[in-house]
C-alpha cells in the first residue's frame, strides 16, 4: 500500500472520499481504492484479498464539484479499466460506470460510492459456548496475604512478600516488573494485606490492595472468519461473558492462502495482519469485561486457539512456510509469551498461552477440538469434522487418531459464488424448492419467517450465506434442476432457468426480493465451486477412513460454527459427509473454543494438549499419488431420493 511519507514531496497526493460511510483522508497517487479504503478504515467487500479475482469489490466514481470536501472528482482520475476487470465486471452483472476497488487506481481527488452488495455488513456471529463442568486447576493463584510490621532492616518489600507466599504452602521465586513497581503504593495504602496472583508457580504478576475474589481470564478462538472470547472466572470456572466479531483480516482475503500471499507478498503485510488481530480481540477483552462491570486490565491470563495460519498470525511469524510444499510451520510447541509482548491490552502482568500445532494447516484450533471432545477416551471410532474457512478433520478413539485438513473455505464463506456472502443480515441461509413447481422459498438472516409468507416488498435478500449455499444446491438436485455431476438438465425448460453470459443460471430470488433490485442466482460456476469444496472435504475423510482401516462410520460430530449451520441432511446428499445414520450425526458449535477454555481453568488440558498434538498422526492428503483421481469421484452428487424420500415429496418442509 502506498504510504504519504514515501510520496515525493513535489507530488501531490489525493483526496479519496467513500460514501456513504463519509470516511475519508489522501493516500499517494497509484494506490489502488482498495488500498485507499484500508488506509482510511473503508470497509469493501474483497473476498479474494485484492488478487483481482472474486469481482466482489464494486463501486462507482461520482462526477461533479463537491464543494463540502473541496474536491472534483471524476472517471478520469482513475486507471482506466483493463481487459480483466471489464470480463468480470461483465461476469458480475455489474452496473454500468461500475469499477472494481482492487484495480482502479487513484489518479486524482474523487468522491467513491461503495455499492450496496459490496458493502461489509456486520457478521452475525455463532460461536457460542455452553458452560461445562470442569476440573478447576488454572495456572493462576491467588495468594491473600497479612503482614504485619518489618522486623528487620536486612530485608526488602519483595522479599517480604516472598516469604508470606511460601508460608502459605505456595510458590514464587520473582516478580514481574509491572507488580514490583505497584507493590510499594499496595502495601501503604492496604496496611499490610494485599492479595498476590501468581502464575504457574512462578511469578507474581499482580498485586493488589485487600483481599481479592477475583481473577479473570480470556479464551480465544481465532478463526479465519470469526473470532469468538469466552470471559471465565479463574476461581470457579463460571463461564461470565462471551464476545464475537468478524476477523478484520477477511479485508485482506477471506482464505488462508491468500492471507499467506498477503503477509508474505506485501510491505509490512504480516505485522499489519497481525496488528488489526491484535486491535480486534484487545475490543473483544473490553466489550467482554464491561458486560460485567470489568475492565480489560482485570484480565491475568488468556488461552489461544487457532488454524496454523491464524496461529502464526496472532504471534507476528510469517507464515510463508505453510504456503508451498510440504507445507512447514515455523513452530509447532505450545507458546507462552507475556500478553503485552503481543500487543494485548490486559493486565501489564497477563500471561497468553498458544495451544500446539498438529502439523501443516491442523492446527491449535483442531487440539481444541480434542479437549473438548475427548475422543481419545472413548472406545467409539468417532468422525469429527471442523467445518470452516479451513475444514479440520478427525477420525479414531483411544487407540489410534488420525487427522488431515482440506481447503473447504472459499466457496462456503462466499468466494467464488456469485451472490456469496458471509453470515450476515440479509443472506439467505435456509432454501426449499418444491420438486413438481420448481418454485424456491427461503428464509434470510434477520428475518424469522420464509418467503412465502412475506410480501416481496418486505424481503430484503442480499445474497447467499454457506448454509444457503448448501441448502440451494441440495434441493437443486432433489427436484432434479440439476443432475449427479453438478450440471443443469439439458431438458428442463422452466421461467426460472435463465443464461447469463451465455451461461445457465436459477432465479432464487427475483429482483422484487433483492435488497440490490437484481436477481439472486445459482450459476453453474456456483454448483462447481461447492463440489470443488465439498469434494475436499469428502476426500479428506475417505482418506482417513481407509488409512484407519474402516468403511463407514457409525458416529459423525460436525463442530465449528458453520458445522452448526449446516442442515445435515443435505450435507449428506450431496456427499458432503459421509453416510451415517443420521440420529448419529450430532453438531456441537464452538469445539475449539471449548477446549480453549478448558485449557485456561485446568493447567493439566494444557499438558494434555501438547500429548494429544504429538500423538495425534497427520495425514497429508494432498501428497498421495491417487488424490486427484480420488479427488475427481468425490465432485459427483452420490445419492437419489430412494435415500431422502422426505426431500422429494415436494412439500417443502422447513425442517
Amino acid at each position: 500500500m502506498a504510504k504519504l511519507s514515501s510520496i515525493d514531496p513535489y507530488i501531490q497526493p489525493c483526496k479519496v472520499v467513500f460514501q456513504p460511510s463519509g470516511r475519508s483522508g489522501v493516500v499517494a497517487p497509484g494506490a489502488s481504492l482498495l488500498e485507499a479504503a484500508h488506509q482510511l478504515g473503508e470497509s469493501i467487500v474483497s473476498v479474494c484479498g485484492g488478487q483481482g479475482s472474486c469481482g466482489k469489490c464494486l463501486v462507482r466514481v461520482e462526477e461533479g464539484v463537491f464543494a463540502k470536501h473541496g474536491i472534483r472528482s471524476t472517471a478520469a482520475h482513475l486507471s482506466p479499466p483493463d481487459a480483466d476487470e471489464e470480463r468480470l465486471l461483465i461476469q458480475q452483472g455489474a452496473p454500468t460506470a461500475a469499477r472494481l476497488a482492487c484495480r482502479a487506481q487513484v489518479l486524482g481527488d474523487v468522491l467513491i460510492t461503495v455499492l450496496p452488495e459490496s458493502q461489509a455488513q456486520p457478521q452475525v456471529v455463532y460461536k457460542t459456548l455452553e458452560q461445562q463442568m470442569r476440573q478447576i486447576d488454572p495456572a493462576i493463584q491467588l495468594v491473600r496475604l497479612s503482614l504485619g510490621k518489618p522486623q528487620a532492616c536486612n530485608s526488602s518489600q519483595q522479599e517480604r512478600v516472598l516469604s508470606a507466599i511460601r508460608e502459605a504452602s505456595e510458590k514464587a521465586g520473582a516478580f514481574d516488573y509491572a507488580a514490583l513497581q505497584a507493590l510499594p503504593e499496595v502495601l501503604r495504602e492496604g496496611g499490610g494485606a494485599l492479595t498476590a496472583t501468581i502464575w504457574n508457580r512462578s511469578r507474581v504478576i499482580r498485586v493488589q490492595q485487600g483481599h481479592q475474589t477475583r481473577a479473570l481470564g480470556l479464551a480465544v478462538d481465532i478463526g479465519s472468519t470469526t473470532l469468538a472470547a469466552y470471559l471465565c472466572d479463574l476461581e470457579n470456572g463460571e463461564l461470565l461473558a462471551t464476545a464475537a466479531a468478524t476477523n478484520p483480516q477477511v479485508a485482506y482475503g477471506d482464505d488462508i492462502m491468500s492471507r499467506i500471499s498477503y503477509a508474505a507478498e506485501q510491505p509490512q503485510g504480516c505485522e499489519r495482519l497481525h496488528k488489526v488481530l491484535i486491535a480486534a480481540i484487545n475490543g473483544l477483552a473490553k466489550q467482554g469485561t464491561a458486560e460485567i462491570g470489568a475492565v480489560p486490565a482485570d484480565i491475568v491470563d488468556a488461552v489461544f486457539v487457532g488454524n496454523s495460519v491464524m496461529h502464526h498470525l496472532l504471534l507476528n511469524l510469517n507464515p510463508d512456510s505453510l504456503g508451498h510444499l510440504p507445507f512447514l510451520p515455523v513452530l509447532r510447541d505450545p507458546v507462552d509469551v507475556r500478553a503485552v509482548d503481543l500487543g494485548l491490552s490486559l493486565n501489564p502482568g497477563a500471561q497468553a498461552h498458544v495451544l500446539p500445532l498438529v502439523a501443516g494447516f491442523v492446527g491449535a484450533d483442531a487440539v481444541g477440538v480434542l479437549l473438548a471432545e475427548a475422543p481419545h477416551v472413548q472406545d467409539e471410532v468417532t468422525l469429527l469434522i471442523d467445518v470452516g474457512t479451513n475444514g479440520e478433520i478427525i477420525l479414531g478413539n483411544r487407540s489410534r487418531l488420525l487427522c488431515t485438513s482440506a481447503a473447504t473455505g472459499p466457496a462456503l464463506e462466499g468466494a467464488q459464488i456469485t451472490h456469496g456472502m458471509r453470515a450476515a443480515a440479509g443472506a439467505i441461509e435456509r432454501v426449499r424448492i418444491d420438486s413438481t413447481t420448481l418454485e424456491p422459498r427461503f428464509r434470510v438472516i434477520g428475518q424469522a419467517v420464509w418467503s412465502d409468507a412475506l410480501a416481496p416488498a418486505d424481503i430484503h435478500a442480499r445474497g447467499l450465506c454457506g448454509s444457503g449455499i448448501i441448502e440451494a444446491v441440495a434441493e437443486m438436485f432433489a427436484a432434479g434442476i440439476i443432475t449427479a455431476s453438478g450440471r443443469f438438465d439439458p431438458t428442463l425448460h422452466h421461467p426460472r432457468l435463465i443464461r447469463i453470459n451465455g451461461k445457465q443460471a436459477f432465479i432464487l430470488a427475483g429482483s422484487a426480493q433483492s435488497a440490490t433490485g437484481k436477481p439472486i442466482v445459482i450459476t453453474q460456476s456456483d454448483l462447481r465451486a461447492v463440489q470443488l469444496a465439498k469434494a475436499a472435504l469428502y476426500t479428506g475423510v475417505r482418506y482417513l477412513m481407509q488409512e484407519y482401516g474402516v468403511e463407514s462410520v457409525s458416529h459423525i460430530v460436525l463442530a465449528g460454527a458453520f458445522g452448526s449451520l449446516i442442515d445435515k441432511k443435505r450435507a449428506m446428499m450431496i456427499g458432503m459427509i459421509p453416510d451415517c445414520d443420521l440420529g448419529r450425526v450430532v453438531s456441537v458449535g464452538n469445539a475449539a473454543g471449548a477446549g480453549a477454555c478448558a485449557a485456561l481453568l485446568n493447567r493439566e488440558q494444557r499438558q494434555e494438549a501438547i500429548r494429544l498434538a504429538s500423538w495425534t498422526e497427520h495425514v497429508s492428503i494432498s501428497l498421495k499419488a491417487d488424490f486427484q483421481e480420488r479427488f475427481a469421484d468425490a465432485l459427483a452428487f452420490p445419492h437419489a431420493c430412494d435415500l431422502f424420500p422426505h426431500i422429494r415429496e415436494g412439500s417443502c418442509d422447513a425442517d
